[in-house]
């Protein structure tokens, strides 16, 4: 598309979306890429029908929490299908993440999927409730260029449950050349389960940063360096959400190896 979105009306999908782009000067930025300490993106792959998760849960509740020594952690708990049939039915589980999971295994070069499993920024893939080899995989990360993504909302006047998102990106001349889909995320933290069957059966589960909605936004673009492009989305909220909780998160995922290639997110509001 020639490193540029062409503008659509509306994008049906699995709440109302309609998205444009615009290309503006970017602003010059004495710092380098790698002296900006970009937000990490962390993918938990987890289920309340596996007894091995919930650590892995509270682990990345702690990382959401914690400012993780200057490191910027995003947690996004994505929760499989494929534990429903063994006791109990994850009330969050998606086939969308578990097939997410199964082309991050093929990518990554795994046999198999598995919970509780951690990909960091599209590149890592870890044992989610393993602290020392999560946070490796986070330092690497943390200091690699990346696209500067923004993010910014506001209430539609006329409806409470609309928000209308800016999402703008700022590529740096690292990354020029570089494939990337645009993605919107909608998470919502201090979620709990009482659990009454299967392997947790008993067990009251926390979570945090679980995906409610995950959806492309954007055809494949090729990144320019010192070019900002801007984009906006009009989200339809679910109103059973707590909307204290709730968190809008974009990211660019490269289509072929999944590398993300900038993420943020904010609170919404």
């Amino acid at each position: 598309m020639n490193g540029a979105i062409k503008s659509a009306a509306k994008v049906l999908l699995m709440f109302p979306l309609a998205v444009g782009a615009l290309s503006v000067p970017a602003k010059a930025d004495s710092k380098t890429s790698a002296e900006r300490k970009q937000p990490v993106l962390v993918e938990l792959f987890t289920s309340e029908g596996c007894s091995s998760c919930p650590p892995a849960d509270r682990l990345a509740i702690r990382l959401q929490s914690e400012k993780n020594g200057g490191r910027d952690v995003i947690i996004l708990s994505e929760h499989v299908d494929y534990w429903n049939h063994l006791g109990w039915e994850d009330r969050f589980s998606s086939a969308q993440f578990t097939d997410r999971q199964r082309t991050y295994a093929q990518v990554l070069g795994q046999n198999s999927v598995y919970t509780p499993e951690a990909v960091v920024d599209g590149t890592y893939g870890v044992v989610g409730s393993e602290p020392r080899s999560l946070g490796q995989a986070i330092d690497k990360c943390t200091n690699v260029p990346k696209v500067h993504v923004n993010l910014s909302s506001q209430i539609d006047k006329t409806d409470s449950l609309k928000r209308q998102v800016t999402i703008s990106a700022d590529c740096p001349s690292d990354l020029s050349g570089k494939r990337a889909q645009l993605y919107l995320v909608i998470s919502e933290d201090n979620l709990k389960s009482n659990v009454h069957s299967g392997e947790n059966g008993g067990a009251t589960l926390e979570h945090t940063g679980v995906v409610r909605r995950l959806e492309k936004v954007s055809t494949v673009i090729t990144l320019e360096p010192n070019k900002n492009r801007s984009y906006t989305a009009d989200v339809k909220l679910d109103p059973q959400w707590k909307r204290d909780d709730l968190r809008i998160g974009a990211f660019l995922q490269d289509p072929t190896t999944q590398t993300i290639w900038g993420v943020n997110q904010i609170r919404l509001q």
